[in-house]
């Protein structure tokens, strides 16, 4: 039984079909890539999964049962969506920032696990009374991911996490993702940078026009003829 079991997932806005009949799947300690241009339904997938977007059709089901349709519920459950563009709190400082994403917890378990975050984001630690508005892209992204890591994840969803970042702090992004992978979390992940993502991943799936049209490994569709000539640059 895998983790995460989406299935004949449909959705809609108003007339428009974003997914039609998705099914993907996330098994225990996987990173699993979502890919696809703009448009694709690859946000809309991350949103139904987490409760920001019902659904018109299709199950989503996580270690075997059906999810509750409040997002609170499904963080408490242990499914936490690191939203597209970072979403920090920009009017409050960092630590802030990581408590809110501690909400489920308190006391002496929050302060661990904001010291956890601390050894794992040292720059989170050196700022930690700097407010979140004034960080870069990249420390943003980094306490975004940390803020979501407070809510002690089983998988967490990631969407577009190297957008708009320079290519080291890419690389870095990426490091900590499968860092967070080998700690033991499910990492659903969506990107544009295909090349990326599929380097990364244990298994991926191409999102087109919402639906899915291609899947397999990440080696498998890195050495695709049809991703390579329509994500990869050729």
């Amino acid at each position: 039984m895998a983790m995460l079991e989406v299935t004949d997932l449909s959705v809609d806005y108003g007339h428009v079909k974003a997914l039609k009949h998705v099914s993907v799947e996330a098994n225990e300690g996987e990173i699993v890539s979502i890919i696809g241009s703009n448009g694709a339904g690859k946000t809309t997938l991350l949103r139904t999964i987490s409760g920001l977007k019902k659904q018109q059709g299709g199950t989503v089901r996580f270690l075997g049962e059906a999810l509750p349709n409040q997002p609170h519920k499904i963080v408490a459950r242990g499914i936490v969506h690191v939203p597209e563009g970072r979403k920090t709190f920009s009017g409050l400082t960092i630590r802030d920032n990581l408590l809110v994403g501690g909400y489920l917890f308190k006391g002496r378990e929050l302060e661990n696990d904001l010291q956890e975050q601390y050894c794992l984001f040292p720059i989170l630690r050196e700022r930690q009374d700097q407010y979140a508005g004034t960080l870069s892209g990249g420390e943003q992204q980094m306490l975004a991911i940390s803020r979501g890591l407070m809510a002690r994840p089983k998988i967490i969803l990631l969407d577009e996490p190297s957008l708009g970042l320079a290519p080291l702090i890419v690389n870095q992004v990426y490091e900590l993702i499968q860092k967070i992978r080998n700690s033991g979390i499910t990492v659903l992940l969506v990107e544009q940078n295909a090349r990326k993502a599929l380097s990364i991943c244990d298994k991926a799936y191409v999102l087109e026009n919402g639906m899915i049209n291609i899947s397999g490994t990440g080696d498998e569709l890195l050495h695709s003829d049809t991703v390579r000539k329509a994500y990869l640059g050729g």
